[in-house]
């Protein structure tokens, strides 16, 4: 098994060696704002769901460096909220700030019960997702992720207006995939989004979309997203899975011509503090990065973990080849690097969609697209079709007929079908 300081060590350089930075990007602007940043939090309640997460748990690190008055945070990873709990408790005190952590889903009764007995949070972050490609594979899996992404997302905001939560802000986590998305998972982060702002919306009041009849306060007087880079070797990427085949002895794989824009773990928290907490209402933040060079490869992170690990490259012709040229000999790692041939793929990152236009808000580091206040007409009608399908199992569901209910909100979707799925490779 890899050393855990080592392994630490070879992620910090491999991210620097591809994003070519030695600091933390955002760090500038928060040197910049600080004391605005520090009289958005300090003495804040604020809750934090699916915060044991990579992206989650960095950013409510981030967060503390600002002594928030309560830190609650929520996961249905319970293992993954203790070691966070014993990760913030190794590195301070934190003798000032109540700081609890709870094992519930954001969309269950449980939830509704926790909110409705808490004093008002003011700042409310949401990181809970399907965020893999690969979950859209068939229709049961699908309907999971448009239970996660939409419905349970939309009843969560229904119950923080009814209880007075997030009056200084509420934050969901979005997705490059969202622009001009190519995937059904990348669609349905554009309907959180909409659906995000919509909650912010006069119409708003005393409802939600999948439910009319549900008991919501009023419209939530700020919300706001960020679309993301990749996170590297945040959990469940590829760069984390090169990890896990290093440390378990088996070959490399991934698309060779795959290009994407990389944030630290690090700087996926100072993204997200920065966005909640300095971005305006009903906009989009999105990191400021130059696709002529910071546009990156998987194949060019594997080089360079291998190289930063004190391994050449062994490229193979197939997977075959290459699992049966491990171990490797002569300090080499097998690889096996492929075009992209599998569905819901994009050749290339890229934060703005067509007929979206992105501007400054007096940051280095990040800019805004700002929500034009027009949501699609046939967004509630969607929500409330998801929720018939969850709750009536005789309905009939196909893959086609979701797809056609996807787009019919996000006309732009680019969803192709392919027989190869990435459960199929390496």
């Amino acid at each position: 098994m890899m050393d855990p300081d080592f392994r630490s060590e070879l992620v910090d350089e491999v991210v620097r060696r591809v994003t070519g930075r030695s600091a933390p990007l955002f760090e500038p602007d928060i040197q910049d704002h600080w004391e605005a940043l520090d009289r958005s939090v300090r003495g804040r309640r604020i809750l934090v769901v699916g915060g044991a997460g990579s992206i989650g748990s960095h950013t409510l690190l981030q967060l503390l460096r600002w002594d928030p008055a309560s830190l609650h945070i929520c996961d249905l990873a319970e293992n993954n909220l203790v070691e966070l709990l014993r990760t913030i408790r190794s590195r301070s005190a934190v003798t000032a700030t109540d700081l609890q952590i709870l094992p519930v889903d954001f969309g269950s009764p449980v939830m509704q019960r926790y909110l409705g007995g808490q004093p008002p949070f003011d700042l409310v972050l949401n990181f809970a997702a399907l965020k893999h490609v690969r979950s859209e594979r068939d229709p049961v899996s699908l309907l999971q992720m448009l239970d996660t992404n939409l419905v349970k997302a939309d009843r969560f905001l229904g119950w923080l207006r009814q209880h007075g939560h997030g009056r200084d802000g509420v934050f969901f986590v979005s997705s490059d995939k969202a622009a001009n998305p190519a995937s059904l998972m990348g669609a349905s982060k554009r309907m959180m989004e909409l659906m995000l702002f919509w909650h912010g919306l006069p119409q708003a009041r005393g409802r939600t979309l999948a439910d009319p009849l549900a008991a919501a306060g009023a419209p939530l007087p700020k919300v706001n997203t960020a679309r993301f880079a990749n996170v590297a070797f945040s959990d469940g990427s590829l760069p984390f899975g090169f990890l896990q085949r290093l440390a378990k002895g088996q070959p490399l794989s991934g698309p060779a011509d795959v290009r994407r824009f990389f944030l630290s773990l690090e700087e996926s928290g100072q993204l997200c503090a920065l966005a909640l907490l300095l971005a305006p209402a009903q906009a989009i933040a999105i990191p400021v990065l130059d696709p002529d060079s910071d546009l990156v490869t998987f194949k060019d992170i594997a080089e360079a973990l291998l190289e930063a690990a004190g391994y050449r490259p062994l490229h193979c012709a197939s997977e075959e080849q290459a699992r049966a040229a491990m171990p490797g000999a002569d300090g080499t790692w097998p690889c096996f690097f492929t075009e992209s041939d599998t569905m819901g793929e994009k050749l290339f990152e890229e934060f703005v969609a067509d007929g979206e236009q992105a501007r400054g808000f007096g940051l280095r580091s990040l800019g805004l697209i700002p929500f034009d206040g027009a949501c699609p007409p046939r967004l509630a009608e969607s929500f409330a079709t998801i929720q018939d399908w969850l709750e009536d199992p005789e309905l009939p569901l196909t893959k086609p007929v979701m797809v056609d209910l996807i787009r019919s909100v996000v006309p732009t979707l680019q969803h192709l079908d392919s027989p190869q799925s990435l459960d199929r490779r390496m």
